[in-house]
């Protein structure tokens, strides 16, 4: 869906602005274009991940579709006072180096993550931090090492099925996102094309190939814009725009069970949420909103302890727009795995 691409390069007049409420300029995400944290995972192949603070369990950070880990920059300071933490880029995106031996399906991206972590040193235990999309890695690598899982945060997740579910609840909305996710993919592929021939200037921040959205501070953006000066970088974030939908599939687990484990969903406020599809759907937004809850519930029943709240003033960007209740709730986790830990 449109409401998930967050932080990345995007056509001007996308739906996404649709998504965009009085997000403000986050001076924060400077620090996370920094040269650091870059960690070979395959020969001439680096992932980014900005690690901060000590101490057990350590916190990892994934964003959204498009998004980046300078999107957790008015959250992950805060929690690294407690214990580690660490934030990371998808290929492609940040400063990592894009990956064109391969689809970006969720597997992939998961096993990105793994050998970052391996290779940065970063042992678990872990608490999974996802935002919205990243739901996808953060369900994947608690399925694959559940054994070194000690908590789960979802932020405003999307949830298996996600598409399905929408042309379901909202089928104008979903041929709406579908339409955006295909004209993202020719997008980033055509601008890819152009670097390489020459017809598309690159360095520099501008529209259509290099525009990046408000919350990130101008000199972040001139970072991004030289790093997406890469045709491989482009054509990784197109990969990933357009494997979202199948990894929506790739990640149903109809016996998915976390047990007892610490989990809570965090979602936006239900007076903010009708802002996460197109205005153009208003007619379907109760039936949409009804299953988006719905989900969110279903995604807490994962864990005996599951528990949703809800983060008030905040639509889809909550980790920029009510930052606190997302620190409080990583905070909440961390705490319930070191009393588990304790027994």
């Amino acid at each position: 869906m449109a409401r998930l691409v967050l932080a990345a390069a995007c056509a001007a007049g996308s739906a996404r602005a649709q998504v965009v409420q009085d997000v403000p300029v986050v001076a924060a995400m400077s620090a996370y274009v920094e040269p650091s944290g870059l960690v070979e995972v395959a020969p001439g192949r680096r992932i980014h991940i900005r690690c901060q603070g000590t101490g057990a369990p350590t916190v990892i950070f994934t964003a959204g579709l498009g998004a980046w880990s300078g999107s957790w920059a008015l959250v992950q300071p805060q929690v690294a006072k407690i214990t580690q933490t660490c934030a990371w880029d998808r290929a492609g995106f940040g400063l990592s180096d894009g990956d064109e031996t391969a689809a970006q399906t969720a597997s992939r991206t998961t096993d990105d993550l793994e050998r970052a972590l391996k290779a940065a040193g970063v042992p678990g235990p872990y608490v999974m931090v996802g935002h919205s999309a990243g739901t996808h890695e953060t369900l994947t690598f608690v399925d694959r090492h559940r054994d070194l899982v000690a908590g789960v945060v979802l932020v405003d997740p999307v949830r298996p099925h996600d598409m399905a579910r929408e042309a379901a609840a909202g089928p104008k909305a979903a041929a709406l996102d579908r339409a955006y996710y295909a004209g993202e993919t020719k997008r980033l592929r055509d601008c890819a094309r152009g670097i390489e021939t020459g017809a598309v200037k690159a360095g520099t921040p501008g529209a259509p190939c290099f525009q990046y959205f408000p919350e990130i501070p101008p000199d972040a953006q001139a970072v991004l814009a030289r790093r997406d000066a890469e045709p491989a970088r482009l054509r990784t974030q197109a990969s990933l725009f357009e494997e979202y939908e199948p990894n929506g599939e790739r990640v149903v687990r109809d016996d998915r069970d976390y047990g007892d484990l610490p989990l809570i969903v965090v979602s936006a406020d239900p007076a903010k949420v009708s802002g996460l599809w197109p205005e153009a759907a208003k007619d379907e937004h109760a039936a949409l909103i009804a299953d988006w809850v719905g989900s969110h519930l279903e995604l807490k029943a994962l864990s005996r302890r599951g528990e949703r709240r809800i983060a008030d003033g905040a639509g889809h960007l909550v980790q920029v727009q009510n930052p606190q209740a997302v620190i409080d709730a990583v905070l909440d986790v961390v705490k319930a795995a070191r009393t588990d830990r304790r027994r």
